[in-house]
């Protein structure tokens, strides 16, 4: 599969009317939504390339490296000639290697890890047991609000979640509630000054209620076809869960009315605010399991911007407080009894799925086509070592000590391949 390369700063030398390769403009730590997409999709992607679209026409000739992290405009013959020569050069796929068994891994000392996949489109469906994954962990179903001030029926989105149940297998499925909102939601008609703390997520399907109902029916029903489960996004307190839960209760009812096949769903909520974190105790009680979302944890957390290249170096999922933070809603659960699942960007990198089970994550959701490198890692790791080493690096004070070298050096010293 492509690399998704985070590549150094560049600055532009060459005359516009010369062959110029451009490297990402900045460290792409927080990968925009596009390229979580592109490689679930197995697509060649460079992210992060500030300046590249302001530099070309429709028609210039462009190459894509995505093992180098570069884009080559205009390029001259010779450099064609290059990667005409180099091209078939391709990396492992799900066609030309063996496919990866399902099923929980085991670390080196016996611990049990199970990883489940992210999935945004029904295209990738196939790949969720080409790769092994335990089911999917996260389905991001915003697609079907892909056509602006449109939504595909319920009808429509039950075949979807039909096929996804089926895809899942014994295993199961979770399907995230709409996160729309501010800029591109349905019906919105002004754009929101701030849309990342305006009206998105469960605080837009609880404020469009007619959108909700009718995804929260055609869930129920693909449940009749297996093991399906619900999660809640962008919970701010035990309210938010509350309400969400009055609705999928009313249409319980509703369908329960019309004699409608339909089968109840576990139902979690989308832990990525602070205010989440500090309240997950009570938020436990009202729900069946916590999923971390850490794309919008860090960038609460931290107030950065993960699409602003001015700051996305400050975006850190190895600082000490975002760690902290993840091993506290972990903790929470364990004592509530519920299950937590990571199912953020953080887990698709074996450094990252290694810092997740060093603080207690035994379920992580990913990319599926990030399980083979994450599932090599699991496999020589010994988690104890790894929970040994990471405990005095998180009650040490912030700032005294990087995480993510201290990380990389246990990885190397253990032969872990990063």
């Amino acid at each position: 599969m492509p690399d998704f390369i985070k590549a150094k700063n560049m600055t532009w030398t060459i005359a516009f009317s010369e062959e110029r390769v451009f490297n990402p403009a900045y460290t792409v730590i927080g990968i925009p939504h596009m390229a979580i997409i592109a490689r679930g999709l197995g697509l060649t992607a460079v992210v992060g390339l500030r300046d590249f679209y302001h530099r070309t026409r429709t028609g210039d000739q462009v190459i894509v490296d995505a093992r180098a992290g570069e884009v080559v405009l205009h390029p001259m013959p010779e450099t064609i000639e290059h990667y005409r020569f180099t091209v078939h050069e391709a990396g492992p796929t799900v066609e030309t290697q063996a496919k990866l068994e399902c099923g929980p891994v085991m670390t080196r000392d016996g611990v049990e890890i199970s990883l489940r996949a992210n999935v945004e489109l029904p295209a990738e469906f196939q790949a969720v047991r080409d790769f092994g994954a335990c089911g999917v962990g996260l389905f991001r179903s915003e697609f079907l609000l892909s056509r602006p001030g449109l939504m595909s029926s319920e009808d429509e989105q039950y075949e979807v979640y039909k096929e996804l149940v089926e895809a899942a297998g014994e295993y199961g499925a979770v399907v995230r509630l709409f996160d729309v909102g501010g800029e591109f939601g349905p019906d919105l008609k002004e754009r929101e000054r701030n849309p990342a703390l305006g009206l998105r997520a469960v605080r837009f399907s609880l404020t469009h209620k007619k959108i909700m109902q009718t995804q929260v029916r055609a869930i129920l029903r693909a449940a009749a076809a297996g093991p399906l489960g619900l999660v809640i996004p962008m919970v701010a307190d035990v309210a938010d869960v509350r309400l969400a839960k009055r609705v999928i209760e009313e249409e319980v009812e509703r369908l329960t009315n019309e004699n409608v096949p339909f089968a109840r769903v576990q139902i979690g909520a989308m832990i990525e605010v602070p205010s989440a974190v500090l309240t997950a105790d009570k938020i436990a009680s009202e729900v069946d399991f916590f999923e971390l979302g850490t794309n919008d944890l860090v960038q609460y957390t931290l107030a950065v911007d993960r699409g602003n290249a001015k700051v996305s170096d400050r975006f850190d999922t190895m600082s000490a407080p975002i760690l902290r933070a993840l091993r506290e809603i972990v903790q929470k659960a364990k004592a509530a009894r519920k299950a937590a699942s990571l199912c953020g960007e953080m887990a698709s990198k074996p450094l990252g799925a290694l810092a997740l089970i060093a603080i207690g994550y035994r379920s992580l959701s990913l990319s599926a086509t990030a399980h083979g490198p994450v599932k090599a890692l699991i496999l020589d790791l010994d988690a104890g070592k790894a929970e040994a080493m990471m405990a005095p690096l998180l009650d040490a004070p912030s700032g005294s000590v990087s995480i993510r070298q201290k990380l990389t050096e246990f990885a190397e010293a253990e032969g872990l391949s990063l």
